[in-house]
């Protein structure tokens, strides 16, 4: 089993939507700008770069899901060197029925572009949505987007500029960092298949959750199954593995758990 634990710093991204005011028969309203670029290609070929990189190693969050079965989860891409050039954080809405993956690509630790691919329920009418934004000194300059009822279809629907719009890191790292409403605080213990698991998760009745396979039972697993109900909401350090069986069912291993 190949055990790596790695660390992530968040990524703090300042960004901004620029409008201007206008003044027309009379009314004022504000108009937001629709910006093209020059430098289109040059971006398009530094995501390529990343997207061909066959040496980049993922890095797996936690699988988390709510009681209303909404579900988050992130994967972090390092280059050869050990930094983070690629962020994906895929995710669903049970409330709304939106689902999809956010993607960022950074340079030097910096955001310089994000894509979108989601499925948008709320609307009149359901849409598949692929929307792609640049940034520079971590602020949005340029955005485009195109749609299509089926998803199959975008990728033969031409792209128009639309009002930049910057698509924030922040959720994705919270998941990757184990933090904010994705907290691995202690939530019990729980066993299916033969096996026992460690269920962590924000200490919160409707919170998200995950839940560990355990192999092992030393250092402060221990611990916490000699005092399961007095340990409830501490907060815990866990590494993991994802790991798949012989039937295709894949789950995640606890790899170590430390309490904070």
């Amino acid at each position: 089993m190949n055990r790596q634990i790695l660390f992530f710093a968040v990524i703090l991204l300042s960004v901004f939507t620029a409008c201007q005011s206008d003044k027309e028969d009379g009314q004022k309203e504000k108009v937001k700008k629709v910006q093209k670029i020059d430098n289109e290609t040059e971006f398009e070929n530094r995501i390529a770069a990343i997207e061909n990189n066959p040496e980049l190693t993922p890095v797996r969050s936690l699988s988390y899901n709510n009681n209303a079965g909404s579900t988050a989860e992130a994967i972090g891409y390092l280059d050869k060197d050990q930094k983070e050039v690629k962020i994906e954080e895929k995710f669903s809405y049970a409330e709304t029925g939106n689902y999809g993956t956010n993607t960022f690509y950074v340079e030097n630790g910096t955001q310089f572009a994000s894509k979108e691919v989601y499925y948008e329920n709320t609307g009149m009418k359901p849409m598949f949505i692929e929307r792609i934004s640049f940034y520079e000194k971590g602020k949005v300059i340029f955005t485009k987007e195109r749609k299509a009822e089926v998803e199959d279809d975008l990728i033969n629907t031409t792209f128009q500029v639309v009002p930049a719009k910057a698509l924030s890191v922040d959720r994705a790292m919270q998941i990757i960092n184990q933090q904010g409403q994705f907290e691995t605080t202690f939530q019990g213990f729980a066993e299916g298949g033969g096996m026992k698991y460690l269920l962590v998760g924000e200490n919160s009745a409707d919170g998200y959750a995950s839940s560990l396979a355990i192999q092992y039972q030393e250092g402060d697993i221990v611990k916490l199954m000699k005092n399961e109900k007095k340990m409830i909401g501490t907060p815990l350090v866990v590494n993991h593995e994802v790991m798949t069986d012989n039937t295709g069912l894949t789950f995640q291993v606890l790899i170590t758990v430390k309490i904070k």
